[in-house]
């Protein structure tokens, strides 16, 4: 489930040309919670290579900006796939304008503008009828600066 992403951006401010150059990963994880010997816990991440039903898992996208030059207008999109149910209040992003789709990612709006039509009538869409979310970074990223955006999700 992993993807790669190159975007590349050209500014033509000087007689040489600049670059950003965002690089993305996605990454899919879930969380094991360990106690030592004295009771305390520690959460970490591991790669979330075998889920079951009813288990959490964390959607991630790791951006790069690799170029010479701050990115401007970055807009990162994740699909939620079929198979999980968006978890509510999940979603994690720095600086970013946060919009949701439930019809495929035609159209992107609030979380709480967000509907779905039944038997000719609008309701709000409820969480596993979200199909995708958007980052829309709402300053320049920065050259040689790496970021992360997620979400959390239940598989079915």
């Amino acid at each position: 489930m992993l993807r790669l992403l190159l975007i590349s951006l050209c500014f033509s401010a000087s007689a040489t040309p600049v670059f950003a150059a965002i690089v993305a990963e996605q990454i899919v994880e879930k969380e094991i919670v360990t106690r030592d010997n004295n009771g305390n816990e520690t959460t970490e991440r591991i790669k979330a290579e075998k889920v079951t039903p009813g288990e959490e898992v964390i959607y991630s996208l790791r951006f790069s900006n690799d170029g010479d030059a701050p990115a401007e207008a970055v807009i990162l999109v994740m699909p939620v796939p079929s198979e999980v149910s968006y978890v509510e209040g999940s979603v994690g992003g720095q600086t970013a304008k946060i919009t949701f789709s439930a019809d495929g990612g035609q159209t992107y709006v609030a979380r709480g503008r967000l509907t779905v039509s039944e038997d000719g009538e609008d309701r709000p869409a409820k969480s596993n009828e979200i199909t995708h979310i958007k980052w829309s970074l709402v300053a320049a990223m920065p050259a040689n600066e790496t970021r992360e955006v997620s979400y959390r999700a239940v598989l079915k």
